[in-house]
């Protein structure tokens, strides 16, 4: 390492009085006659939910959504619904990758042909 001569020590920004500083920024509340926060968020049932699901991969599926508080439950409702679809989209992804596998060697096969010519 270098020596610098010229070095006067960790640099430290400098403070400039302010003399209209009123202290640390506070938002100002207005009164609202309108609001009634006891008439807020009061329901009785809620018969529905909404998701927003962002995805990243193309052919994400989104299906069969149980909300629940019980895990066992939950887990009954997986064996009898998710499972049996899951087993057969499984087969049907294996089965794609194998044909895209077999259309790609087709292509090579062609591009070695065009080369030849």
């Amino acid at each position: 390492m270098i020596d610098n001569k010229a070095f006067k020590g960790e640099w430290k920004a400098k403070r400039i009085d302010n003399p209209a500083y009123k202290g640390e920024w506070k938002a100002t509340e207005t009164s609202n006659p309108d609001y009634a926060p006891s008439t807020y968020a009061k329901y009785e049932n809620i018969h529905g939910i909404g998701f927003e699901l962002w995805t990243v991969n193309n052919g994400s599926i989104f299906d069969n959504i149980l909300v629940t508080d019980s895990w066992e439950h939950a887990k009954e409702v997986a064996e009898q619904t998710w499972k049996k679809t899951a087993d057969g989209e499984k087969a049907a992804k294996e089965e794609w990758e194998k044909s895209k596998k077999g259309d790609e060697k087709k292509d090579e096969k062609k591009d070695e042909k065009k080369e030849e010519l």
